[in-house]
């Protein structure tokens, strides 16, 4: 009797230690997703939120990301963040940390891109062919590169409508190439992140703001804003990192991190590029509609445009340079694949 208790017992455990085993094996990896832009953004409702969805469902529930309610840090915190494991996933805007992309700026060159989607796929397929051995991402695993739609000029008061109309303007930029711009036309430029936007436009601490036209819903300026100046190909551009703490991915079991890199790289660009450009014809329409002049630059305009940005083109060149990069190949390709990403889109039914 003794020993068939013995025997239950120990049958009791090993049972419970199998149980126990079952439950760790199938308890889902959870990661944690910071992001600073509104939830209501394009960007949010119709690149992160779906993304995260088609993660947790290609991973069969294995891995299940969790948009945290509020963002950890400020918007230029999120590398750090990521790099130090606070959370695991985030974007970041290159533009936000002076001197650091100055490769990824390529993205951002004045008058070069009609699409938001064409523009992201171009700049990751040439950050990976060309640039991605320089390390500008070190210390986090990237999983895509993108960018918005045509840069515009927002203002409240005071439209542009000839090159003049820029000189002594004050005006909110978030950096980078937007910074650099802002400078060569004469603008005095405020360097503040997007969320800042409309409570510096409506307190008159600028007289306009730098952002592409889907910015105009996303932060709710068709109150504050009067005028609104387009340039072919945009005036600026900006260019955003997906990232991942890169030992949360190496952690990951090898089949969910295939289905991460499946779902990373052009994947990203071209969901991110879409759900941002897409954005654009929509928000300038319902601004329009409100009141917002829309003016279109005149060739004289963007010629004064053309002009005085003509040299970021070159210091881009010598950035590559100094690491070793063949610029000339990677910028002739560049432009290359936004004729041929911009062709695409625009004979799209």
């Amino acid at each position: 009797m003794l020993t068939l208790c013995k025997k239950l017992l120990l049958s009791s455990g090993l049972a419970l230690t199998l149980s126990s085993a079952q439950v760790a094996q199938a308890a889902p990896t959870e990661l944690a997703v910071s992001v600073w832009l509104p939830p209501t953004h394009s960007l949010v409702s119709g690149f992160i939120v779906p993304w995260l969805a088609e993660i947790e469902e290609k991973t069969e529930g294995r891995v299940k990301p969790r948009l945290l309610p509020k963002a950890v840090t400020n918007p230029a915190g999120h590398y750090d963040a990521v790099r130090n494991g606070l959370v695991d996933i985030s974007f970041i805007s290159h533009a936000y940390y002076p001197g650091r992309f100055d490769l990824a700026k390529v993205a951002s060159l004045p008058l070069t891109g009609d699409h938001g989607e064409a523009r992201s796929v171009a700049a990751w397929r040439i950050y990976d062919k060309y640039l991605a051995e320089a390390g500008e991402h070190r210390g986090v695993k990237l999983l895509g590169i993108y960018g918005h739609g045509p840069g515009l000029i927002l203002t409240s008061n005071k439209p542009v409508r000839q090159i003049e109309d820029f000189q002594g303007l004050k005006v909110r930029v978030g950096g980078g190439m937007a910074a650099d711009v802002a400078q060569a036309l004469g603008i005095n430029p405020v360097v503040k992140p997007a969320p800042d936007s409309y409570e510096l436009i409506s307190t008159g601490v600028v007289d306009g703001l730098f952002f592409p036209g889907e910015s105009i819903a996303a932060f709710k300026l068709d109150d504050v804003v009067r005028y609104i100046t387009t340039f072919p190909g945009g005036l600026y551009g900006d260019s955003h990192g997906l990232i991942m703490n890169e030992r949360t991915y190496n952690n990951l079991d090898e089949k969910d991190r295939e289905i991460i890199d499946q779902l990373s790289g052009e994947y990203v660009a071209r969901m991110a590029g879409a759900a941002w450009g897409a954005a654009d014809k929509t928000s300038l329409e319902a601004g329009q509609a409100k009141g917002i002049e829309i003016i279109e630059a005149d060739e004289a305009l963007i010629a004064g445009v053309r002009e005085r940005t003509q040299r970021f083109e070159q210091a881009w060149l010598d950035a590559a340079a100094a690491k070793n990069i063949d610029g000339q190949a990677a910028l002739k390709d560049f432009y290359h694949q936004l004729e041929q990403l911009d062709a695409e889109i625009d004979t799209r039914p």
